[in-house]
This record gives structure tokens, C-alpha cells and sequence, in this order.
């Protein structure tokens, strides 16, 4: 576990004065989250695999967000609408918390979270093969990929796959290789 952040009341009330009114400019246009809001979904699909593979309650939600929009970093770097630079950027940022928090050991089987990244609540809004998964991903922080009113962006489950074993989720092995 990470250590304590500590704030000042009056710091805490304008941060979250910040994030109400940043997320009520699109809410108010799109209160179910199904089209402009979608972009408060960045980096779940992979958030709530690994929570949910983990088992509920062992990652924070907030911080398994963070890794999971590391994740959407590296996809969006593997399929090349990301720079190495906008990643550092972005990962530098996101760093902030993923680094006083590292994931739990030991670490679910790849193939347990992709079981559940496939099976996401977001599955089917693009129309996806059965190969491929969706989340938002960036061209840098701010900067989303999408050509779909959703903000999602579907790609090639392998991305995800290369991202959980070098993060050191282990794959199962298979009956051949027994």
C-alpha cells in the first residue's frame, strides 16, 4: 500500500469543486454516459478486469483505473497514434499514483483478466471481431483516437495481452507445454 496523501479541507473542496464542474459540462449533455460521456469510462475495460480477476476489493478502484489507462498508453503506442513522448508524458502523469501503489502479488493469470476484459460491459458498441476489445485510447493526454460518437476505439486484444506479462501477470500454461 501506498502512503498517505494528506490535504488541506480547503485544497480537497477545490478539487473536487474542479472535477464536479468538469464532469457536469458533459453530463449535462450526455447524462448516461453513452456518447461524449464515454470518456470518463478511459482506461476501465481493463480496470475492472484486473479488480474483478484479483478478486473485489484487493485493488482500490481508483488506482486499478490508473493502471488500466496505462494499459490503454501502451496499446495506443503499439498501434502507433500515440508517441514515445506523448506516452512518457502521459504514464509520467498517471505514474503519480501507480507508483506508490503497485498491483498486489501475486498477480492473476493474463488469461483470467482477459477472460473478463472480453466479457466488458462496453463489448459489442463497436461491433467488434472476436479478437479484438475496446476502451478510449490518446494521442496524448486530452487528445482522444475515435471515429465513433461513443469516444471508444476497438484494436487487437494482443495489445492488452503484451501489456499484462510486462507488468508480470503470469499466462497459464498450456497442455502442450506440460
Amino acid at each position: 500500500a501506498g502512503a498517505s496523501l494528506v490535504l488541506e479541507d480547503a485544497d480537497l473542496v477545490q478539487l473536487t469543486r474542479l472535477g464536479v464542474r468538469a464532469k457536469m459540462d458533459i453530463l449535462c449533455v450526455d447524462a448516461t454516459e453513452n456518447l461524449q460521456g464515454m470518456v470518463f469510462e478511459y482506461g476501465h475495460t481493463f480496470s475492472h478486469a484486473m479488480e474483478k480477476a484479483y478478486g473485489d476489493g484487493r485493488i482500490p478502484h481508483g488506482i486499478g483505473v490508473c493502471y488500466g489507462m496505462l494499459c490503454c498508453s501502451y496499446v495506443a503506442w503499439r498501434v502507433g497514434v500515440m508517441s514515445e513522448e506523448a506516452r512518457a508524458a502521459h504514464d509520467a502523469m498517471v505514474g503519480l499514483l501507480t507508483e506508490r501503489w503497485a498491483l498486489p502479488e501475486p498477480k492473476p493469470s493474463v488469461e483470467k483478466v482477459m477472460g473478463y476484459a472480453m466479457r466488458d460491459s462496453k463489448r459489442g458498441i463497436l461491433e467488434e471481431e472476436a479478437q479484438e476489445i475496446t476502451d478510449l485510447i490518446l494521442r496524448e493526454i486530452g487528445s482522444i483516437v475515435s471515429d465513433h460518437p461513443s469516444n471508444l476505439a476497438k484494436f487487437d486484444k494482443k495489445y492488452v495481452e503484451e501489456w499484462l506479462k510486462l507488468m508480470g501477470f503470469p499466462a497459464e500454461a498450456r497442455a502442450d507445454e506440460v
